[in-house]
């Protein structure tokens, strides 16, 4: 079985595929997972999961998105992470950089938590 850290740095990893958030969270997530975005909302299981993803994507013009994973720590079931979320359009234009700090919780190798930290009153503008 992966450890908590190859889990989490597989599910992050899927999302930079043509619908690798679909495949990351059918493969990861149980039908009782909790994802916080602090700030935003909060969802529960696979669908509602799903559901605020792609009502996202739609309202950001998002149809990829690239991970700059910056720094991950494991202790007991727990991973942290420190990535940069930058959100993708369809012309391949970074059209959103998201600093953020995740932590996911690890129950019999699915992710039963996830919450995201970071700063919902601003968004950085893409690197030059």
């Amino acid at each position: 079985m992966a450890t908590p850290t190859e889990l989490v740095t597989h599910f992050v990893d899927l999302w930079e595929k043509d619908d690798g958030f679909t495949e990351a969270v059918n493969s990861y997530f149980t039908d009782n997972t909790v994802w916080e975005n602090h700030g935003l909302l909060t969802t529960t299981g696979k669908e509602q999961a799903l559901g605020f993803y792609h009502e996202f994507s739609k309202a950001t013009g998002m149809t990829g998105m690239k991970i700059d994973m910056l720094a991950i720590a494991e202790t007991g079931n727990k991973v942290l992470t420190h990535r940069i979320d930058r959100i993708i359009d369809a012309n391949g234009t970074e059209v959103m950089t998201v600093p953020v700090m995740g932590i996911f919780e690890i129950d019999n190798g699915k992710i039963a938590a996830w919450r995201d930290y970071f700063d919902t009153l601003k968004n950085s503008p893409p690197s030059q």
